[in-house]
């Protein structure tokens, strides 16, 4: 039986509601942004609103069902969730862009090339943390299980994921 502690749902809930808030507010300040050759403004209208509750509801929806079904959420709907929030996330990067001569859009797309490195980076750092706490975690269960018996199935099983792990590390 898969239930979640009320901590693990209060959790899951803040994290969702925070991210959609901070993923509505980019919408927002990027609709907002006016970028003309010596300034840069912000004009907000009911764009911006719209922008930030688009933002806030996709992003709030899509983490509210992944977070709280898990593994029991569709697969398209996590893949193709994931790559809407990923078509957002470009339109928003590009749309301060809009009115920007040419000659200048060669700095601003390499700026946003370093951000998305940066941020690449950093993805695959959590990523590569999270795999080794799973790794720890899955080496730990073993132990208190007292499966740690040489030969048993779940040893193999270890065995194979350090394996796995030490080939994707290099």
């Amino acid at each position: 039986m898969d239930t979640e502690s009320k901590s693990d749902r209060d959790l899951s809930t803040v994290v969702a509601f925070s991210s959609a808030f901070g993923f509505g507010a980019v919408l927002a300040v990027s609709q907002a942004l006016r970028v003309s050759n010596p300034e840069i403004s912000f004009d907000f209208s009911i764009w911006t609103a719209i922008a930030f509750l688009v933002g806030f509801t996709s992003l709030f929806a899509y983490l509210r069902l992944v977070l709280t079904c898990g593994k029991r959420t569709p697969r398209a709907f996590r893949y193709g969730g994931l790559v809407a929030l990923g078509i957002i996330t470009s339109a928003a990067l590009l749309y301060p862009l809009r009115w920007l001569q040419l000659d200048q859009l060669a700095q601003r797309f390499a700026g946003i090339g370093a951000a998305l490195c940066f941020v690449a980076a950093g993805l695959t750092m959590v990523y590569r943390t999270v795999l080794a706490a799973e790794r720890e975690e899955d080496r730990q269960e073993a132990v208190e299980k007292g499966s740690a018996t040489a030969g048993s199935p779940s040893q193999e099983l270890l065995k194979r994921k350090d394996a796995a792990y030490e080939n994707g590390k290099s």
